[in-house]
C-alpha cells in the first residue's frame, strides 16, 4: 500500500505544463500520462475498498472484544457471589486478556482509518489530475486544429496572392469574350445553314418551272 501511495505521489507531483511544453508531441505525451494515471486509478480504488473492508473487520473484532470484557466481568461477579474466588480470578484473567485485545484492535483500527483516509485523499487527487490532464489534452487538440486551419488559410492566401486583381479581371474578360465569340459563331452557322436551304429551294423551284415549260412545248404536259 505504501509503494502504491508513493507511485501516486510521484505521478501527481509531476509538472504537467512543463512536461507537455518540453514534449515533441504534446498530445502523445498527454495520452501516455493519462494511461499511467488511469492504470493507477484502478489500483487505488481497489486499495481503498480493501482498506475500508479491513477497517470494518477490525472494528467488528474490537466491538466483539469489548463485549467479551463485559461478559467476563459478569462471570467474575457471579463466581464471587457464589463464593468461588478461584473461578472469579480466572474470569477476571480472561477479562484482562479481552481488554488488552480490544485495545490492540482499537489501535489497529485507528491506524487503518488513517490509511483509508490517505488512500481516499490520493484517490481524489488522482481523479482531479486525470480531469486536469484531459482538459489540457482537449486544449492541445484545439490549438493543433486551429494551427492547421490557419496554415491552410495561409496557403490559400498565398495561392490567391499569386494572381493580381488586374490579372483576375483580364482573365474574366477573356472568358466572357470567348463565350460571346462562340455564340456569334454559332449564330452565323445557323444563319448560313438556313440561307443555304432557301437557296436550294429556289433553285429547285426554277428547275421545276423550266421542266414544266419544256413539257408544254413538246405537248407532253
Amino acid at each position: 500500500m505504501t509503494s502504491l501511495l508513493g507511485r501516486i505521489s510521484d505521478l501527481i507531483s509531476a509538472n504537467v505544463n512543463a512536461m507537455l511544453d518540453k514534449a515533441e508531441d504534446p498530445e502523445k505525451m498527454a495520452n501516455e500520462y493519462l494511461r499511467q494515471l488511469t492504470n493507477e486509478l484502478y489500483e487505488v480504488r481497489t486499495g481503498v475498498a480493501s482498506a475500508m473492508a479491513d477497517e470494518t473487520k477490525l472494528e467488528q473484532r474490537r466491538v466483539a472484544s469489548v463485549g467479551e470484557v463485559t461478559q467476563w466481568q459478569s462471570k467474575a461477579e457471579a463466581a464471587l457471589r457464589a463464593g468461588d474466588e478461584e473461578l472469579a480470578k480466572a474470569a477476571l484473567s480472561r477479562k484482562v486478556q479481552s481488554q488488552k485485545l480490544a485495545e490492540q484492535y482499537q489501535q489497529q483500527e485507528q491506524a487503518q482509518e488513517e490509511q483509508v483516509n490517505a488512500m481516499q485523499e490520493a484517490l481524489v487527487q488522482l481523479e482531479t489530475r486525470i480531469a486536469e490532464v484531459k482538459a489540457k489534452k482537449e486544449l492541445i487538440i484545439a490549438k493543433k486544429n486551429r494551427a492547421q486551419t490557419q496554415e491552410a488559410l495561409q496557403r490559400t492566401a498565398q495561392r490567391m496572392g499569386q494572381i493580381s486583381s488586374l490579372d483576375k479581371l483580364d482573365q474574366l474578360e477573356e472568358r466572357v469574350d470567348d463565350r460571346l465569340n462562340q455564340a456569334e459563331a454559332m449564330a452565323r452557322l445557323q444563319q448560313g445553314s438556313l440561307e443555304a436551304r432557301f437557296s436550294d429551294l429556289e433553285k429547285q423551284t426554277e428547275v421545276d418551272a423550266e421542266m414544266a415549260e419544256l413539257k408544254r412545248k413538246l405537248g407532253m404536259a
